[in-house]
């Protein structure tokens, strides 16, 4: 064999090899930003003091806690794809207002809800706090950022209809419930008075985008259009999740809140969707990180909310 031929074979060997590697590495990340967690993990699990939460540790606990000796309903829906997804609803005295909470990705719904939920129970709001798709008992192998969650969305909102007939509806969303939220937030019912919306991303194909640039070493612009090819190839488009379309025909009043200090979803994205809100809207700029302005800027944010609810739901 010639020296060249040697050369040859080495050199598509290693190619084939730096194939492989990279189908592998691109299979491996398909499944670790889409597929459901065996289970989520709890705040209380977690030793705080070695995370972000540090700083406020005392009260998640406490208000996690709390929460979780609240009463409630099971509830469920079956969504358009055949998925059984569960809820819990708390029930206010004779109420009608209600609150429907959106959680974040791959979050346990009460990491997220548990002290939004105890200012919405305490201001006199039935609350709805559903699980989405591919999470804890929710049916469902893959998370969609949103793509088919929105429409899971309204069928929650028109199951709250249907079952409690409210007279006014608020939705509150966190990150991907954030984003959930602006995606349906053209295509709501007129008693849909409100929408709090915490550190929503701008569109499902710009958050796995932003994700790769800044946690992959992978080739971005290949990688994004495999995975894309790979998301259609199990059922949904990243392109048909977006939030910037969806806000410009809005007609409902918006409170928008993010962290300044966000690294999940950048603030420009936050800035960019309350930029397109076509609706009556204020915005709060808290310094935090991601989705912990509640817990950091708790006074400011309930302070606006009394403002904010107080004007438009009666």
């Amino acid at each position: 064999m010639e020296v060249w031929q040697i050369i040859v074979l080495i050199v598509s060997g290693l190619l084939l090899l730096l194939i492989i590697s990279y189908c592998i590495s691109l299979n491996i990340l398909f499944r670790i930003m889409f597929k459901r967690l065996k289970k989520e993990i709890l705040l209380t699990d977690v030793d705080l003091e070695k995370t972000h939460y540090k700083p406020f540790m005392n009260m998640v606990i406490r208000n996690m806690n709390v929460f979780s000796m609240i009463p409630y309903y099971k509830v469920s829906i079956t969504s358009k794809d055949g998925l059984k997804l569960y809820g819990k609803y708390y029930k206010c005295g004779d109420s009608k207002k209600t609150a429907i909470f959106f959680h974040g990705y791959h979050a346990d719904p009460l990491n997220n809800v548990n002290t939004p939920g105890l200012k919405l129970l305490k201001e006199g709001y039935n609350l709805l706090v559903i699980t989405e798709r591919a999470h804890g008992e929710s049916e469902g192998k893959y998370i969609t950022f949103g793509v088919k969650e929105k429409e899971d969305a309204l069928l929650w909102v028109d199951y709250v209809n249907n079952n409690y007939n409210p007279e006014s509806i608020i939705l509150w969303g966190v990150s991907m419930g954030c984003a959930i939220v602006e995606m349906i937030s053209n295509k709501l019912p007129n008693n849909v008075k409100a929408l709090i919306l915490d550190c929503g991303f701008t569109g499902a194909y710009e958050e796995v985008y932003y994700s790769i640039q800044h946690k992959s070493k992978m080739p971005l612009k290949l990688t994004i259009k495999l995975l894309s090819l790979l998301c259609k190839m199990h059922g949904f488009k990243l392109e048909k999740g977006g939030a910037i379309n969806a806000l410009k025909e809005t007609k409902i009043p918006a409170l928008f809140i993010h962290g300044k200090n966000d690294q999940m979803v950048p603030l420009s994205m936050g800035n960019s969707n309350y930029l397109a809100c076509n609706s009556e809207k204020e915005q709060l700029l808290i310094d935090a990180g991601h989705a912990v302005s509640i817990y950091v800027g708790y006074d400011e944010i309930s302070k606006k909310l009394d403002e904010f609810l107080g004007k438009y739901v009666k």
